[in-house]
């Protein structure tokens, strides 16, 4: 046993600790219908803030730096399998004209061929084979502009006509914004940081 193995499970627990809190938050928040309220650009600047704030948390708070640098690289993937439901979740409001037909056939397949891709870099290529960095960097950058293609997209059409994204101020997508984006935005974030480190020989294969 590892010096670090006795650590690894309370880091765990801070760590879904921390997530729950934040959860707990949204939800109430959404059920206060604060969101609704807010008016472009003001869900944007949300979404960048909270943004912000997770990426300077993990380059300040232990538990989570610790888990950023020393987490299976499949872990960090892992998180994006959520975007097949948010996907699909898009494509169904999307066909009953919750929202515009252009940006939900967009963001549904979009984030449904990422989340099929993440699994088969998951299940395929190991973060040690000499190659993952490629493969990982790959879905990594096809990852983060699926993400920014479709929070521009979603900013347009919501400044163009803030109606027509009001679906997405409501329950269960304000979570989107208000918690899983800000999420899967920093993740590939941090495994951009791990390919570096890796390709440095700052990290061990």
């Amino acid at each position: 046993m590892t010096a670090s193995q006795p650590q690894a499970s309370p880091r765990r627990h801070l760590l879904i600790i921390g997530a729950a809190i934040w959860l707990a938050v949204a939800i109430f928040v959404s059920a206060r219908g604060i969101p609704q309220r807010m008016v472009p650009p003001t869900p944007q600047i949300v979404v960048l803030v909270l943004t912000v704030l997770l990426l300077v948390a993990s380059w300040l708070y232990w538990p989570l730096r610790s888990w950023v640098l020393t987490a299976d690289w499949r872990a960090i993937v892992e998180i994006h399998l959520i975007r097949a439901i948010a996907g699909a979740g898009f494509l169904i409001a999307g066909s009953k004209g919750r929202f515009p037909g252009q940006f939900a056939t967009m963001a549904g397949w979009g984030d449904i061929a990422v989340a099929i891709l993440g699994l088969l870099l998951i299940l395929l290529v190991s973060p040690h084979r000499s190659f993952a960095p490629w493969a990982y960097g790959i879905w990594n950058t096809l990852g983060l502009l699926d993400i920014l293609h479709v929070v521009f997209d979603a900013s347009r059409n919501a400044m163009a006509d803030r109606y027509s994204m009001a679906e997405m101020l409501r329950p269960p997508f304000v979570l989107l914004p208000l918690f899983v984006v800000p999420i899967l935005i920093a993740s590939h974030i941090w495994l951009y940081e791990r390919i570096v480190h890796r390709m440095r020989g700052l990290e061990r294969d």
